[in-house]
């Protein structure tokens, strides 16, 4: 059982600069052309983002307004965790093979964002499985890994020491002791990321195998060396993000972009907060009455 901490160890991290994380992340966002496609399993995904296009379906010629659409990433919504395993695995074989056609057709590349709901709870490794196979079948693409990236801070998610908690009043529960773990269609029983993985591909992929992207080197700014540790991941093995803020996923990110510029590829299984750095989103007020009623 693994320790429960107070929240005020968030605050006892590490400061970032801001302000050059902040130019760092749009000097590498300039130069990234990619298309952001995100298959979403709950409708609850596109709350930290505004002004995309979110479609409900996932035929071609949806895919086809998607990747013409001008903003660089949109949103399907799959509503995959209603689905069975063998519903889901046809959604995610179609999706694969419409992403594929799409792309082929445009010449655009992309890069792609299974974002699940509370991220640890899903169809996993189903549904990331599938879509790499059936791209690498359909296509030249070949991923070399695939990130978990499970903080979201609107959510009170964090990882540290690549345990996930969840906050929990004025508590940093460790998730496999919450009530979300006793999912009885997606329950876990490990906090610690690698050994969930483990847990979850039944060992296909032990914790021994992953990468851990730590907070001390993206409070440290050291995207170079994040950017190596990228460059040594092959066989879509895991690479594991620590984050407890928003500055931790634009480190990540920038890294994540000079990786990709050497040839790396990778597919995502994230929270919401990837989704809106990736995409350039900046944070925008709750609505107003008068902006409802327009």
């Amino acid at each position: 059982m693994m320790k429960t901490l107070p929240s005020s160890a968030l605050a006892a991290l590490p400061a970032v600069d801001e302000a050059a994380v902040d130019t760092m992340l749009k000097k590498a966002l300039a130069k990234f052309p990619r298309k952001i496609v995100v298959l979403d399993d709950d409708p609850t995904g596109v709350q930290t983002v505004h002004g995309i296009s979110v479609y409900t379906d996932w035929k071609a010629e949806t895919f086809r307004d998607g990747f013409a659409s001008r903003p660089s990433m949109f949103f399907i919504l799959t509503n995959s965790r209603a689905l069975t395993r063998e519903e889901t695995r046809q959604a995610h074989r179609d999706m694969a093979e419409a992403i594929t056609t799409v792309a082929e057709e445009t010449g655009k590349d992309y890069v792609l964002i299974s974002r699940s709901d509370s991220t640890m709870r899903g169809h996993f490794p189903l549904e990331t499985e599938v879509l790499r196979e059936t791209i690498e079948e359909c296509s030249s693409k070949r991923f070399d890994g695939e990130i978990i990236v499970p903080f979201f801070q609107e959510g009170g998610r964090f990882t540290m020491n690549n345990i996930h908690y969840v906050k929990d009043s004025d508590q940093l529960v460790p998730a496999a002791e919450t009530e979300f773990a006793k999912d009885k269609s997606f329950g876990y029983t490990s906090s610690h990321i690698g050994e969930y993985v483990e847990e979850k591909t039944q060992g296909r992929y032990t914790k021994d195998e992953c990468t851990y992207i730590s907070l001390d080197d993206l409070r440290s700014l050291r995207v170079d060396r994040i950017a190596e540790q990228l460059q040594e991941v092959t066989g879509f093995n895991k690479v594991i993000v620590n984050a407890v803020d928003y500055a931790d996923i634009k480190v990540f990110v920038t890294a994540l972009i000079q990786a990709m510029e050497h040839g790396k590829e990778f597919m995502f299984r994230s929270a919401a907060a990837v989704t809106k750095v990736l995409g350039g989103i900046q944070t925008k007020a709750l609505l107003t009455g008068a902006e409802l009623r327009t």
